[in-house]
């Protein structure tokens, strides 16, 4: 089988992550791409984050119109921090002989060295990267040699930190998110204190 995962914090995921989602789908042609929100990511421990059910519910509404997306929550059910490690050693005790290609963008693989068992990592996935736009795919020479396969995105500049000063701006974010996703941090009154 092969499975495409994008793993994030999407607080709150936007549609540069849903243009990131469906390029891989066109080029990598998975079976599935799932979607993996983080539970609690050790590089972001000092920042809280909305509540996992409603980072689900914004991805599943996010992604709905596409089949072949899914979200798998086991990132959410684990105690202590989440290691991507811990995520693609799972799979592939779930579906041995599986190959898996793991999305990540320029600023996540520039910091990849700092990753917990980063080598393993890039032994139990190739890596997928998008760039911003206009800038060469750069890692760290910490890394040890490995393939990595690039994806050239038309320039998104959404981030889900510019969502949120947005939201703090009391802009209307439907641009960013979809009207779908805007409407449901609305109703539940989201990221009301950034």
């Amino acid at each position: 089988m092969k499975l495409a995962l994008f793993g994030g914090s999407f607080d709150p995921p936007h549609l540069g992550h849903l243009a990131f989602a469906r390029l891989a789908l066109q080029q990598l042609q998975p079976e599935r791409l799932l979607w993996l929100p983080a539970g609690r990511p050790w590089q972001k421990a000092d920042r809280q984050m909305v509540a996992p059910e409603h980072r689900v519910a914004m991805v599943k509404l996010l992604t709905a119109d596409e089949p072949r997306f899914a979200v798998d929550e086991r990132e959410l059910h684990r105690v202590g921090p989440s290691f991507t490690v811990d995520t693609l050693r799972e799979f592939h005790r779930e579906q041995p002989g599986s190959e898996i290609a793991f999305l990540i963008g320029q600023d996540q693989y520039l910091n990849l060295h700092t990753w917990y068992q980063a080598e393993e990592v890039l032994r139990l996935a190739r890596l997928v990267v998008v760039p911003r736009a206009g800038q060469a795919v750069r890692g760290s020479v910490a890394l040890p040699a490995h393939e990595v396969q690039v994806l050239d995105l038309p320039d998104h500049p959404v981030s889900s930190t510019a969502v949120r000063h947005a939201l703090a701006r009391g802009d209307d974010i439907s641009p960013l998110v979809g009207p779908q996703v805007a409407g449901y941090i609305a109703q539940h009154r989201l990221y009301r204190n950034p």
